[in-house]
């Protein structure tokens, strides 16, 4: 036996109604097993799909899967989760709780389609060396050390490796061995490479960003939420921690610009919120037929 299931897909972190990040969205998954979220999350084959169920805990579950795994936290599907439930009627403007691997985490809606979404606060894990990213990213030690920034493991639900270079024009030269970012992410445990050149001061735009991820099944992404988040937090405390808003731009090399909101609370030298926001088009609903769960 066989059913239909309410699936859609739909572009987060789009800039001008254009670009963005694909995602699916899974509305109606609490009959489903894991097994068949990874399934589906395969032929789907966007960077991740997002299952939501009921919860005890807060006003949704919400699973997340790569083509390949189930991972804590995913910020695009999240952004693209609350647009497709907020442009379906399901829900209103306003502050919503979703329970994910990562925690219980607050979502705000906008009467105008805006989705910002609470992340974990942040978690700095280790320093590594320039050299150790410069050969599996194409480029030398000196477009990283020049930036005079680290090169450091942050996390906001996910530990991504924040690498500075030091202009756009290095941005897009990186040419990534995916292999070997691979082999990186999986010994370090952490789940991609997030490069970024800072842009000028008088640029709207704070930072120009590409992210790795092949451990994750994503060899490059159009729009990482939960990296921007740990890159805000970066900035925050490496930069000196006078600016508490940003606006990152990714996606424009794989001719998909998004464009996402990233803010910080701090209070002292902590960091005690941590936001990442943006706009959605409008979700596309797919067929979509799936054998029926069983226990």
């Amino acid at each position: 036996m066989s059913e239909f299931i309410e699936v859609y897909v739909v572009n987060a972190f789009v800039a001008d109604n254009k670009g963005g990040n694909p995602a699916g969205v899974v509305l109606n998954s609490a009959h489903l097993t894991a097994k068949q979220m990874q399934s589906i999350a395969k032929e789907l084959g966007h960077s991740e799909t997002a299952f939501v169920s009921p919860s005890k805990k807060a006003d949704f579950r919400v699973r997340f899967f790569t083509p390949t795994n189930e991972v804590d936290f995913c910020g695009h599907a999240t952004v693209g989760t609350f647009s497709t439930l907020f442009k379906n009627g399901k829900i209103e403007a306003g502050d919503y709780k979703q329970e994910t691997g990562a925690g219980v985490l607050g979502v705000s809606v906008s009467p105008e389609g805006r989705i910002s979404m609470e992340q974990t606060l942040p978690k700095f894990g280790k320093e590594f060396a320039a050299d150790e990213l410069a050969s599996m990213l194409g480029l030398t030690v000196e477009d990283i050390l020049a930036t005079g920034l680290p090169v450091k493991a942050v996390s906001t639900g996910l530990f991504d490796i924040i690498v500075p270079v030091t202009d756009e024009a290095v941005l897009n030269k990186v040419s990534p061995d995916f292999a070997a970012i691979k082999k990186f992410n999986k010994a370090t445990k952490t789940g991609a490479v997030h490069v970024f050149s800072l842009t000028p001061a008088e640029s709207d735009i704070s930072a120009r960003c590409r992210n790795f991820a092949p451990l994750l099944g994503i060899n490059e992404e159009s729009a990482t939420g939960s990296a921007a988040g740990a890159l805000a937090s970066y900035l925050h405390v490496y930069q000196g921690g006078g600016k508490y808003r940003y606006l990152f731009e990714q996606g424009e090399n794989l001719n998909r610009r998004s464009l996402i909101w990233a803010s910080v609370e701090p209070d002292g030298d902590d960091i005690t919120q941590v936001s990442v926001g943006g706009f959605s088009d409008k979700p596309q609903r797919i067929p979509f037929r799936i054998e029926e769960a069983t226990e």
